[in-house]
């Protein structure tokens, strides 16, 4: 039976980051829970426990079945959403990003010396992105850049500008298949690698740091699905946002959407306003990419598809063209190329 890595997310403050940065710590599950064939309506957030529960902690069921690696929802994006070409070069100077080293350094530990340093440019965005690859990772940046066959990832790529990359052998591959005008919500992918033995002491696996970047912790947390999760969380603090440093998430307009429904997105989205906005970006990608939206993805056997209808519409208004796959980078909201730089030592 196959056993699919499920993320499972939790949202808490990261200790050393910036304060104008949110993030949301998000933790691993290594096994499906069977959620599916489940009719608790507290599986994850009981409002009598937790605060921060919404719609009394009551979400969609069935359940959207996309939280999973190579689940129905990640092999839906992995078919549907195109891939971007890309080509790259190596910086030779000797610095990094200075928010890749606060992040892959003096917050996370990594050693500054391990990280080489390139710009990929892929066709649909002029600006490249700045990938710090660590030198132990078990594939070379050749066969990083090597991958244009497979079909993996979603189609958000725009908004993101950094990507860090350990062990990952599809990082660019599935940056690349994420939506170009959504991509730029955030300045920053970093990803790590499986091996503990080159860095003990981290026990991160998945956060997003606003339009700060997108960590990912630990490879394995790697694919399609957590991608657009994570994105969309960017999405949500940047190009959503009514201004001011709120994002969408907190506003009335999304409260008011998920009272007229009465029920989350998911059972994790029903943990935060925050969350359930992520979630609900899933769920709005594979309705605007899969030929006959959720109800094709559903196989027409969710009746209750209607128990999220304001929540998909109230994010289609403000953030519906940034999951739509094609077109450029809009350079007025694009993050811009780093400019400010460290020595890699």
């Amino acid at each position: 039976m196959a056993v699919f890595k499920t993320l499972l997310i939790a949202l808490a403050a990261a200790a050393n980051a910036p304060a104008a940065v949110v993030a949301f710590q998000h933790d691993p599950r290594a096994t499906n829970t069977g959620l599916a064939k489940r009719a608790d309506a507290y599986p994850f957030c009981n409002p009598a426990t937790n605060p921060n529960c919404i719609a009394g902690g009551k979400y969609l069921v069935p359940i959207l079945e996309f939280s999973s690696e190579n689940g129905p929802g990640d092999l839906a994006y992995q078919q549907y959403l195109p891939a971007s070409p890309w080509t790259f070069s190596k910086w030779t100077n000797g610095l990094m990003p200075e928010r890749c080293y606060y992040w892959g350094v003096t917050a996370d530990k990594w050693k500054a010396t391990d990280f080489l340093v390139y710009n990929v440019t892929y066709t649909d965005c002029a600006t490249p992105f700045v990938v710090c690859r660590h030198q132990k990772s078990t594939k070379s940046i050749g066969q990083l850049a090597s991958v244009r066959d497979i079909m993996l990832a979603s189609s958000l790529g725009q908004f993101v500008q950094n990507v860090f990359i350990l062990t990952n052998p599809l990082g660019w591959q599935q940056i690349g298949k994420l939506p170009v005008r959504m991509r730029q919500a955030s300045s920053i992918y970093i990803v790590y690698g499986d091996l503990n033995t080159d860095n003990p002491n981290y026990g991160g696996y998945m956060a997003t740091l606003a339009g700060d970047g997108v960590v990912v912790g630990r490879s394995v947390a790697y694919f399609s699905t957590s991608l657009v999760h994570e994105t969309g969380h960017a999405v949500d603090s940047t190009l959503a946002s009514p201004g001011g440093g709120k994002p969408f998430s907190g506003t009335a307009a999304w409260a008011a959407a998920v009272k007229a429904d009465g029920f989350a997105v998911s059972a994790y989205g029903a943990g935060s306003y925050v969350e359930d906005f992520a979630e609900a970006g899933r769920a709005v990608l594979l309705d605007t990419v899969v030929p006959g939206g959720l109800a094709a993805f559903t196989g027409g056997k969710n009746a209750n598809l209607t128990q999220i209808a304001a929540q998909l519409k109230a994010f289609k208004a403000v953030a519906g063209t940034f999951y739509t796959p094609g077109g450029k980078c809009d350079l007025a909201k694009k993050f811009p190329f780093p400019t400010k730089l460290v020595k890699r030592e």
